[in-house]
């Protein structure tokens, strides 16, 4: 599993190529926010227009899957479901790490571009987020040699890139203790 952090921005996420975008959306996100803000701004307001047409809600665990229609560094777009921002805590984040990790591998993404659920605006820290989300996307894809060489490309913001490299790299320590 590799995995690359990138800061939100178009023009950077634009030098990457990825099988899917996952955007987490809060149900009170109106605008999208984000990485999902910045898949609606891309893709002209399809975001909103899904929102305001009620395909998209935001509620906890809900799917929605389209194109990405050439506009965006991914095939295909799926906006997951976050629920409401005040619920939102470390066992929710847990949650939908899982939910965020189980639908890419029914998906068979080989490569995805996502943020860390509850981005950007949550109290849960990303340190512990990043640790929540890495646990969860072992657990449902496995260490290296069943994943196939998945790419990870996690959008959060460059001055909490160090952070999270961190988390990574204990992690990846911790995982190489256990396999050997």
């Amino acid at each position: 599993m590799k995995i690359q952090f990138l800061k939100p921005d178009l023009h950077q996420m634009d030098q990457v190529h990825a099988d899917t975008m996952a955007i987490g959306l809060f149900e009170e996100d109106r605008p999208p926010r984000g990485l999902a803000g910045l898949a609606d701004w891309r893709l002209c307001g399809r975001v909103s227009r899904l929102i305001a047409s009620g395909n998209v809600t935001g509620r906890f665990r809900e799917a929605v899957l389209f194109p990405g229609y050439a506009r965006l560094p991914a095939n295909r777009v799926c906006v997951l479901g976050l629920g409401r921002r005040a619920e939102f805590s470390a066992a929710r984040a847990r949650e939908a790490s899982w939910v965020l990790a189980e639908s890419l591998r029914k998906l068979r993404a080989a490569s995805f571009i996502v943020s860390l659920p509850g981005s950007p605006m949550t109290q849960v820290p990303h340190r512990a987020r990043m640790d929540l989300f890495l646990e969860e996307l072992l657990r449902v894809f496995g260490p290296d040699e069943g994943t196939g060489g998945v790419e990870v490309f996690i959008v959060e913001p460059l001055e909490v890139h160090r952070e999270l490299n961190e988390v990574v790299s204990v992690t990846y320590r911790k995982m190489r203790a256990l396999w050997k």
